[in-house]
């Protein structure tokens, strides 16, 4: 049961802290295209974002388990 909650707060925290470091540091353009938004990205470093979003995820994590936390003791209550 563990392991399954541990996967569900994964996914769940993981993409609530990815949709937070989305919209940091993107590069527009000063070019104007035809056919592309005036604020589309040229470099939106999706990796580094990605890398940072999976550490401070593992950090929560490590956390979580240290305190003992899972959703089965969450919901409990």
């Amino acid at each position: 049961m563990q392991i399954f909650s541990y996967f569900l707060m994964f996914v769940l925290i993981w993409w609530v802290l990815f949709f937070i470091f989305l919209p940091l540091r993107n590069e527009t353009s000063n070019v104007w295209q035809i056919g592309n938004a005036n604020s589309s990205p040229t470099k939106s470093y999706l990796l580094i974002k990605v890398i940072i979003t999976s550490v401070l995820f593992f950090i929560i994590l490590i956390t979580l388990i240290y305190f003992g936390l899972d959703l089965a003791y969450i919901f409990k209550q």
